[in-house]
């Protein structure tokens, strides 16, 4: 008996696969086909559906993996990851959204992390962090770079000494994609928080 071919989609699977990127086949002067950004809108995930916190995070999710010319290796990303979002916008680029995994990693409440710049995890304590007790000079030096990247809204991944709540210090790779709201024209920063030994 021949095959007849894969059975036909409804036309709500077909839409849902069908993210717009930009052809393949772009010549140079037409530029990068990952160079823009293309607004996902589909039905099957309502907007907000998961934003609790007042935040889409799906949304900002997709906008990450699918960000045009990816710098940084992020490996596999989902709601389960230790993420911060911070605003970049406002003073002192305070964190908007802590994910359980970060306060599980951490030791600190959501509530004890909102409102607050992630450089608190530099001290023992979560007190403001102090230059001199930043620890090695590399990490010091690893500190300037990801204040320069975030200045600048550029990616950068890089291994820091941080401390948990409970003063334990513990190897942390961070990893921080700037995005831009399309709509508010926002800017925010997402950071990936990752122990290693």
């Amino acid at each position: 008996m021949a095959s007849k071919g894969p059975p036909p989609m409804n036309p709500w699977e077909m839409h849902a696969l069908d993210y717009q990127f930009p052809s393949q086949h772009m010549t140079e002067s037409e530029g990068n086909p990952r160079s823009e950004w293309r607004q996902l809108e589909d039905p099957v995930m309502y907007p907000g559906l998961y934003s609790a916190s007042g935040y889409d995070m799906i949304s900002i999710l997709l906008r990450v993996t699918g960000r045009p010319n990816p710098q940084i290796e992020l490996g596999a990303v989902d709601c389960s990851v230790a993420l911060t979002l911070c605003d970049l916008d406002l003073p002192d680029q305070p964190i908007v959204y802590a994910s359980d995994s970060f306060c599980e990693l951490t030791g600190y409440s959501r509530a004890e992390v909102l409102g607050r710049n992630c450089r608190f995890l530099q001290s023992s304590g979560g007190g403001k962090a102090i230059p001199a007790k930043l620890g090695s000079c590399a990490d010091k030096a690893a500190v300037r770079r990801m204040r320069r990247a975030v200045h600048a809204r550029k990616e950068i991944q890089l291994k820091l000494t941080n401390f948990k709540k409970n003063g334990q210090r513990f190897k942390n790779v961070v990893s921080i994609v700037p995005i831009d709201m399309d709509a508010s024209g926002s800017h925010y920063a997402v950071g990936f928080h990752v122990e290693v030994n």
